[in-house]
């Protein structure tokens, strides 16, 4: 187990120096790059981030990942979450309606990315987001994320608005060949203490 203490001494730090780097400024692509470097300097601290400290959904929950809060300002900005995750993991292309950043810790989750289309959606790229590696997304960008069963999978995922107030997502539902909104996510472990 992970000193407590420390990792909440290094996401505080996280979270601080990402405050203040989007101090007043636009949230445009190359800052996201910056709040994805400073997430992977955090990433690299892997001995405060284990499968022991945040286990993902027991075997016989139908959901495969889970999300722990890291972090989260009262006004509900700056939300950093772990995401664990041990089975198959298969997101419908969707948008998020802020800033994201996904950075690797230990496993392998893949990322495709969606432009719209008349017809729904269509896959320009993809990126395997690992140790050292991580993806960042503008409100309006659209993926789907990937995680295959037996390869077990901890990253950050962070946020500028956490993901309960985030009620007007949108996924493609290719079965109906429509868009739908997604409800706000509500299962977050408390990691924070």
């Amino acid at each position: 187990m992970a000193d407590k203490a420390e990792r909440n001494k290094a996401v505080a730090r996280t979270v601080a120096n990402i405050r203040q780097l989007t101090d007043g400024k636009a949230i445009v692509p190359d800052l996201l790059t910056q709040i994805r470097a400073e997430l992977l300097t955090l990433a690299a601290k892997k001995d405060l981030f284990s499968f022991q400290d945040f286990p993902p959904p027991e075997k016989t929950l139908k959901r495969r990942s889970c999300l722990y809060r890291l972090s989260e300002d009262e006004d509900h900005g700056f939300a950093l979450y772990v995401n664990s995750a041990d089975g198959s993991v298969n997101a419908p292309p969707h948008d998020h309606t802020t800033w994201a950043v996904i950075v690797g810790v230990h496993g392998q989750e893949e990322n495709r990315f969606y432009k719209r289309i008349e017809a729904g959606v269509e896959q320009y790229g993809k990126h395997v987001v690992e140790d050292g590696t991580g993806v960042a997304l503008m409100p309006d960008d659209i993926h789907t994320i990937h995680i295959e069963e037996g390869a077990p999978v901890l990253n950050f995922h962070m946020y500028g608005l956490g993901l309960e107030q985030l009620d007007g997502r949108n996924f493609w539902n290719k079965k109906k060949g429509v868009w739908e909104v997604f409800p706000a996510h509500t299962d977050i472990r408390e990691a924070r203490t």
